[in-house]
């Protein structure tokens, strides 16, 4: 399945989507320094805060 990462630096923010049935779907939205788990790189987590870093 495709996926989209949109990450806003200021805002500190990471919204993930998953393309379902034509329509990109909001599968997480994070923020600060959640923990990050999210397809397709859930295999490794890591916390978004080392974004901002």
């Amino acid at each position: 399945m495709p996926y989209v990462w949109i990450v806003d630096p200021l805002a500190q923010t990471l919204e993930a989507f998953e393309l379902r049935e034509g329509h990109w779907t909001l599968i997480a939205a994070l923020k600060d320094d959640d923990p990050v788990a999210l397809p397709p790189f859930d295999a490794v987590t890591f916390c978004l805060a080392y974004l901002w870093a």
